[in-house]
């Protein structure tokens, strides 16, 4: 791998295959240093599926502790010998636009709860307001059907008073 590969890369970061390649070492040994350096309080920076994602900071780190390790230095002393707050400090800013993106992403939730409260709101107050209305409607027909029915009633009559007057 050219070194042009890592310095377009640098700012999007590296996967393991890469680093490893990089410091000369196995997947399984980056795999190993890693997980003892977030053991020992590193914070790696990971993607959606929960990969890590290597920096140059993290190149560092490594490259320290593969030269402890080829003094002698056993690896747990070697990792407890590094100074991982200060490591820590020198994060990314990928990793603070992570913090930005979640952040983002509770208040797009948050906005779209509220979006589907409202328009929850509005049909149950349209809902309410069809209700009425039909009710209103219900009404004018009752009134209507009554109407009808008097009118009706009354021409019954009228036609059994004239029936009356014949008969007689």
């Amino acid at each position: 791998m050219g070194v042009n590969a890592f310095s377009n890369a640098s700012e999007y970061g590296y996967f393991a295959k890469d680093v490893a390649a990089n410091l000369e070492v196995t997947t399984s040994t980056l795999r190993r240093w890693s997980i003892r350096l977030e053991k020992a309080g590193y914070k790696f920076e990971r993607n959606e599926k929960d990969q890590r994602i290597y920096y140059e900071r993290d190149f560092k780190a490594f490259r320290e502790l593969k030269k402890l390790i080829s003094n002698n230095v056993v690896l747990v002393d070697a990792i407890v010998s590094m100074d991982v707050e200060v490591l820590n400090a020198s994060q990314t800013p990928s990793v603070y636009r992570e913090e930005t993106r979640l952040t983002k992403q509770f208040f797009e939730e948050l906005l779209d709860k509220k979006i589907n409260k409202a328009i929850q709101q509005a049909f149950e107050e349209g809902r309410q307001q069809g209700r009425e209305e039909i009710k209103e409607i219900i009404n004018k027909m009752e009134q209507r059907a009554k109407e009808r029915d008097d009118n009706l009633m009354s021409v019954i009559r009228s036609i059994q008073g004239e029936k009356k007057k014949l008969n007689n």
